[in-house]
């Protein structure tokens, strides 16, 4: 592509970022707005907190009934589940868009779940279709498990696994959670709006509209954080951005200290300036935060989720969780949820921006623990120590 005709400075990219990604914007009021304005929500089944899935939209809206976004989900079908960017809620009008995807899944045997399971229990998948066909929707607890050897990473048993192939190959999709977060199994025209007349536009056309919606989401990206949004490959990524910015629905813009850029230009020709928004926390897995480097060319802000690191070797702690203020990162800490004494636990906070106010870091906490209907809160440790203090 040719040269940039427009640089802007990296404040400015952080500020169009931060409006992109929903911060401040009176116009998200429900956690369905931030879904759609998203495009992607993670899932994850980590819950010392809250799953990371239920922390996305308040970090954006703050306290909000987690009732209302599963019917919204769920019971309003406003929402799916599939692979967007790893296990994810995606908008209901991107459906189309991963059924090339799915056939690609359909096609070959080759999920690290499902490999090798069709030849050796071709079977069981019409047997699960069939189960669901008559009785609805299933989780996979409905399914005895006859296989005593077991051997997969999650140790998962073969029903299980042909049901995420199922699932991952469109042939069935999410109709539900149980309380304990597993997968109810249903027919897609059981559950999708409109199946029936929905067609799939082809690779091409899906990673042209994937991809503007990841530059929309992203307000200004490389082309490698573009291809990350919803994990599509880069070269597919680069040919859909050569068209967009072709059509005008791209910018090729330079950012200093930055590879080459793409921008929506819609935010260019908005506000330059980071949005005032609520102090707040991230999950270790909201979308500002996902690409590594970007988090630390956008904010100088070195991140790295510690969960899988042996407790010893840890420097911040298990479920750590970035504090943005003032469109900055300017600290993190360590939570958890003691849900039987209603109790949210600082385990550790460390604040990263000298003189940072005591005020809006104890707003930020005390808005989460609403959300999460802790009725208290425990400082253990901070740093530096004047704000253990201060916020109690």
């Amino acid at each position: 592509m040719a040269p940039p005709t427009l640089t802007i400075t990296n404040d400015q990219a952080r500020a169009i970022v931060l409006r992109a990604q929903g911060f401040g914007d009176a116009a998200l009021s429900t956690p369905i707005d931030v879904l759609d304005r998203l495009g992607v929500i993670q899932l994850d089944s980590v819950n010392v907190l809250a799953r990371t899935q239920e922390i996305v939209p308040f970090s954006r809206i703050g306290p909000y009934s987690l009732q209302d976004m599963t019917r919204a989900l769920y019971s309003e079908h406003r929402g799916f589940e599939y692979w967007g960017h790893a296990a994810s809620w995606l908008p209901v009008d991107l459906y189309p868009f991963f059924l090339w995807r799915m056939q690609v899944y359909h096609d070959r045997d080759q999920s690290w779940f499902a490999a090798g399971l069709r030849e050796e229990h071709g079977p069981l998948y019409e047997q699960i279709l069939a189960r669901i066909r008559t009785e609805g929707a299933l989780g996979a607890a409905a399914f005895e498990d006859t296989e005593t050897q077991r051997g997969t990473w999650w140790d998962w048993k073969p029903a299980k696994r042909a049901l995420e192939d199922l699932f991952a190959s469109g042939q069935l999709t999410t109709a539900h959670r149980t309380s304990g977060f597993g997968r109810l199994y249903d027919l897609p025209e059981r559950v999708i709006p409109d199946y029936a007349s929905l067609k799939d536009p082809g690779r091409p056309a899906a990673l042209l509209h994937l991809t503007h919606r990841a530059v929309q989401a992203l307000g200004v990206a490389t082309a490698k954080e573009l291809a990350d949004y919803f994990r599509t490959d880069v070269a597919g990524t680069t040919a859909a951005l050569k068209s967009l910015v072709a059509d005008g629905a791209a910018v090729s813009v330079g950012v200093e200290g930055w590879p080459a850029a793409y921008a929506d230009p819609a935010r260019l020709a908005g506000p330059l300036t980071a949005p005032t928004h609520r102090p707040t926390f991230l999950s270790p897995f909201d979308n500002l935060v996902w690409h590594r480097a970007r988090t630390e060319r956008l904010f100088g802000f070195h991140y790295r989720i510690e969960i899988y690191t042996p407790e010893p070797k840890r420097q911040f702690g298990y479920y750590v969780l970035p504090l943005l203020v003032d469109g900055r990162i300017v600290g993190r800490a360590d939570l958890k949820l003691d849900r039987p004494q209603k109790t949210l636990i600082v385990r550790a906070l460390f604040i990263e921006r000298p003189r940072l106010s005591r005020r809006l870091v104890a707003t930020a906490v005390r808005t989460l623990a609403a959300h999460l209907g802790a009725h208290t809160t425990l400082i253990e440790r901070a740093e530096p120590d004047s704000y253990r203090a201060a916020l109690e």
